[in-house]
């Protein structure tokens, strides 16, 4: 009896619970649960209903059968097309769902990449104040070394500006009308300068950074090097690009031009005696009352060079295998200093 008990009270709970089950299905989806029942229903009823009027016992079950037959074969139909219905509605309902995501996504991206790029600038504004900030700072430093006493520490502030010059564009050319206001400041032509003497540490690295700096005139430099009136006696200015530079009056005694470009440069009345001018271009310069005794001019170029005369030329040590304008070459020869231009000078 006990085991009867058990078994009557197991059988409830089932109940119990599957009909809780049914009733929140009924709760969840009572549209559904409704045709379920009036599906039943017409199965059961119709079939009956249609054959009412038979009086065959044998052949009213049959044809009951197949009248439910059918009806069971209509409703499949239906609920397969019923499902495929709600499959599409539901995957358009995902489609849709995942078009909003990913639009949402790309604004989401672009406002996170439109604030990563505002941040970026932002970033780069600041970068550039600090590094303006410290340029400045040491730009005034190496400008008060300039002034220093000690020679060291001038060198230290020359090419403390140079290294500013190649990195501030703004700083460029300030920092070139410093360096030859300084050289023509402290070595003017018109201080007395012997034979032997040579151009100063200073003066010398400053010229070093002028044959060095990145741009010259009517290469991103439109205005010109002011050097007038300067003593560069016995300087060293090898391959450097003066062209355009204002030379004038400027002391270049036995001063290294070893392919110095002094295209348009203003030379009117500067020393060049003895200076090595080997290879320079001197085309289209400014050479009147320049001073070319001894001047060394192998395989100089000196085609369209400006008041230039031949008392200037027959000066010079040597002008072999210089360009010269041809009128100043034939009167050369004419008048007898052929072998400026024909004999090669020893080394």
């Amino acid at each position: 009896m006990a085991s009867g008990n058990e078994e009557e009270e197991s059988l409830w709970r089932n109940i119990k619970k599957d009909t809780r089950q049914i009733c929140k299905k009924v709760k969840q989806y009572p549209l559904v649960c409704l045709l379920l029942l009036i599906s039943v229903f017409l199965l059961i009823a119709v079939p009956h209903w249609q054959v009412s009027g038979i009086d065959n016992i044998t052949e009213k079950a049959t044809q009951e059968n197949d009248d439910r037959t059918t009806l069971v074969q209509i409703f499949g139909s239906v609920a397969i097309l019923t499902g495929i219905y709600f499959a599409w509605e539901n995957l358009t309902v995902a489609q849709t769902s995942l078009k909003n995501d990913q639009e949402l996504s790309q604004k989401n991206i672009k406002v996170a990449l439109d604030t990563l790029d505002s941040n970026i600038k932002n970033a780069q504004e600041n970068l550039k104040v600090a590094q303006n900030g410290q340029i400045t700072e040491r730009f005034t430093r190496a400008v008060d070394q300039l002034g220093n006493k000690e020679m060291e520490i001038r060198l230290g502030g020359i090419y403390a500006l140079e290294r500013i010059s190649k990195e501030s564009e703004e700083d460029y050319w300030p920092i070139m009308e410093i360096l030859t206001a300084y050289v023509r400041r402290n070595s003017p032509n018109s201080v007395y300068i012997d034979n032997d003497s040579e151009v100063s540490l200073d003066i010398q690295a400053i010229l070093n950074v002028i044959g060095r700096r990145k741009y010259y005139f009517n290469d991103k430099e439109s205005r010109r090097l002011n050097l007038q009136k300067v003593c560069l006696h016995g300087a060293s200015l090898g391959t450097a690009h003066l062209e355009g530079a204002n030379l004038w009056k400027a002391n270049l005694h036995e001063a290294n031009l070893w392919k110095v470009n002094f295209k348009g440069t203003n030379l009117i009345e500067a020393d060049l005696s003895e200076a090595y001018l080997k290879k320079a271009y001197l085309g289209k310069t400014y050479l009147k009352e320049a001073n070319l005794w001894r001047a060394n001019l192998e395989g100089a170029n000196l085609q369209e060079a400006k008041d230039l005369t031949i008392d200037q030329l027959s000066k010079a040590k040597t002008l072999y295998k210089a360009q010269l304008d041809s009128e100043l070459e034939d009167e050369l020869r004419s008048k007898g200093f052929g072998h400026l231009l024909d004999d090669e000078p020893d080394e």
